[in-house]
């Protein structure tokens, strides 16, 4: 079942934990690949010194964060990586959640971890393609090149890490909000 964009409307910390194990589908090569999410974080509002719209800052890199939650957010880091992120609440809300990483379903449980392609933002962006033409999407539409699927797999509360997030030092204490969740154990969360 297709994700209803109500879904993203709710508190982006609550949607960020319930984002784990849904099924995140990419159709943009004409033939559809599917990842389970396993690994994401939070980004809060203009007060969230590590998000983008921190001070309300309105930019054409941050519009598609101004829009209703359940719109993908697609930004370029350090020049050539890709990060995919979902757009939550509402358009007076300006928050996301950063797709960290992702299981390939099917997948070989006999992978090594020096093969692992989808174990962070840049690395599962670059490997299904997705670029800044997919930001602004309907992640709640069929049709869309990304949506995101309920498949009723069963995440319990004790499987949810809980840490700060990563690479956003230069937000001083927000750094430390503990705004990562990620299912332990999973041998393609970014970093443990």
């Amino acid at each position: 079942m297709i994700l209803p964009q109500e879904f993203y409307f709710e508190d982006t910390e609550s949607v960020a934990k319930a984002l784990l194990g849904k099924v995140l589908h990419i159709n943009i090569t004409g033939k559809e690949s599917r990842a389970r999410i396993v690994e994401v974080e939070a980004y809060l509002d203009v007060d969230d010194p590590a998000a983008h719209t921190f001070g309300d800052r309105k930019t054409p890199r941050t519009k598609s964060m101004y829009l209703d939650g359940g719109h993908s957010y697609v930004y370029l880091i350090y020049g050539m990586y890709n990060c995919l992120n979902v757009v939550t609440r509402t358009i007076d809300h300006p928050e996301a959640i950063l797709i960290r990483g992702v299981e390939p379903l099917p997948h070989h449980t006999d992978i090594k971890k020096k093969d692992l392609k989808t174990n962070g933002p840049g690395k599962l962006c670059k490997h299904y393609g997705i670029t800044r033409e997919h930001d602004g999407l309907r992640l709640w539409k069929k049709k869309s090149a990304l949506y995101i699927s309920d498949d009723s797999f069963e995440v319990s509360k004790k499987q949810i890490e809980i840490k700060p997030r990563i690479g956003v030092d230069y937000a001083g204490e927000a750094a430390k909000w503990p705004l990562r969740f990620y299912l332990k154990d999973n041998p393609f969360v970014s970093r443990k």
